[in-house]
């Protein structure tokens, strides 16, 4: 038939600025906490897409504070910088006691028993033991 012709393809509407920044920050920050729950060695690959993600962050608030966007759009992305930096932070705070949180981590993935798991959390899980760690680590640093 002559007069059939395929539709002119959508297109889809312009994003207010900082859209797409804010996007891959979010992606971005999800691989984050998806990488986060790996072993304490391993865990360090977190910051990878952290640190992408806060650089997102700031490209989105950027974007959104010179376009004219309204501020609870510019909060929203200040909120998810400080999500990103929270969630770095807690990557990051296992590796000062790395002795001590290694220790206890081993001893309860070669636990085979819910009592031997709870004999690991009293032996290494305590407070004590990880400011003793941390402690202990300073006296030799130190002299």
């Amino acid at each position: 038939m002559p007069g059939d012709t395929l539709a002119p393809p959508r297109k889809s509407p312009a994003l207010p600025p900082g859209v797409a920044h804010s996007r891959r920050a979010a992606l971005l920050m999800l691989t984050g906490l998806i990488a986060a729950g790996s072993p304490l060695p391993y865990s360090a690959a977190a910051l990878i897409p952290l640190a992408w993600a806060g650089f997102e962050s700031v490209l989105a608030i950027r974007a959104r504070s010179a376009g004219g966007a309204p501020a609870r759009s510019v909060a929203s992305s200040v909120v998810g910088l400080v999500l990103v930096c929270l969630l770095a932070a807690m990557v990051l705070l296992p590796y000062a006691f790395y002795g001590t949180v290694k220790t206890l981590q081993d001893c309860t993935q070669g636990a085979n028993t819910a009592v031997a798991a709870a004999d690991c959390n009293t032996r290494y899980g305590s407070l004590e033991s990880i400011v003793g760690g941390f402690l202990r680590f300073g006296q030799r640093a130190g002299g």
